[in-house]
């Protein structure tokens, strides 16, 4: 469980540029592949951007903040390796583009982004990435190089986008299955351990001594806690076959005690959805939100292949699987 919630930190420092844009907006386009020179000769060069070096030991250390572990390392494929370098190129060439554009990010924006990471997770960032042999001031500066690329994107991809009115409109006219809706219900749960906590809960509930989100806020050991217990709203056969018991509801019921994989369950029944189909005005914000990430992964397909016709590539996949004399020693 730590290690999972830290990936959460890991990810949005080292990921923007790798994961992103490599499964969302991923070019399958290869740099140009030709031999590095090393720079000096205990460096190892593995690429070079526009005569910027990537190196063996950088390559290793963004290995591991991207959460592989380092005694993992050889046991990755040469796929994984060598897509994961260009991943780092694509990412080294975005920022070079940033720096050209003078982008600047205040240090003041870094750590109100750290700040914002530690408020949503509720740990000591610095003490985690340590348990995982993450260096926090190289993790710090991997956050500001995402906000650059965010600034950059914004600038030359997100703010050239728009959706018009009448786009929205004919979208809508054109897809009429897409908006013909199931009935849907809005539904708050407690998920307690054991039976008896549940029976406790309940008992709570049906003398009226509890209010259900306050006691889901309490009590609950489910995500959703926090909001009171509020899973939003859902058709039947989105949630697990326990759940089903909550279509037989009248609004503001509440249900006995339903025991699944994950404990003991008590549902809420908030409201309900006819089914039908949905107005205009009801998907206008799913569609507009549809046509802007369509719209968006264009332009940026558009200005990756822009930037990478401009920008000059050497790429040496043979030396990732070159080690140091100082991890191996004199052979």
């Amino acid at each position: 469980m730590k290690s999972s919630r830290l990936m959460n930190l890991v990810a949005p420092a080292v990921l923007l540029g790798l994961l992103f844009f490599g499964c969302k907006k991923k070019i399958d386009e290869k740099p140009n592949v030709v031999s590095a020179p090393s720079v000096s000769a205990e460096v190892v060069v593995v690429a070079t951007v526009n005569g910027d070096p990537i190196t063996l030991a950088e390559f290793q250390e963004r290995f591991v903040r991207a959460g592989f572990k380092p005694d993992h390392e050889a046991e990755a494929g040469h796929g994984v390796k060598d897509e994961f370098l260009n991943r780092l190129i694509e990412r080294k060439m975005m920022l070079l583009e940033a720096q050209r554009r003078r982008i600047k990010i205040s240090v003041p924006e870094v750590n109100a982004r750290i700040e914002k990471l530690r408020s949503e997770h509720g740990k000591d960032i610095k003490e985690e990435l340590a348990g995982l042999g993450i260096d926090y001031e190289k993790w710090k500066s991997d956050i500001w190089e995402d906000i650059m690329i965010e600034r950059l994107l914004a600038r030359d991809v997100n703010r050239r986008v728009s959706v018009p009115p009448s786009e929205i409109r004919h979208y809508y006219e054109a897809n009429p299955r897409e908006f013909e809706k199931p009935e849907q219900v809005r539904v708050r749960q407690i998920v307690v351990a054991s039976e008896e906590e549940a029976r406790k809960a309940l008992e709570q509930l049906q003398t009226g001594n509890a209010d259900f989100a306050s006691l889901a806020r309490q009590k609950s050991t489910a995500p959703e806690a926090e909001k009171g217990g509020d899973l939003g709203y859902f058709a039947m056969g989105e949630m697990p076959a326990e759940f089903n018991v909550v279509f037989g509801l009248p609004k503001g019921g509440i249900s006995g005690i339903v025991k699944s994989p994950y404990g003991y369950h008590i549902f809420k029944l908030e409201d309900r959805r006819k089914a039908g189909k949905e107005s205009l005005e009801d998907a206008r914000k799913e569609i507009t939100e549809k046509l802007r990430r369509m719209k968006e992964d264009a332009r940026f397909k558009q200005w990756y292949k822009e930037l990478r016709s401009r920008t000059k590539f050497e790429v040496n996949y043979q030396a990732l699987e070159q080690k140091t004399q100082s991890e191996n020693g004199p052979r």
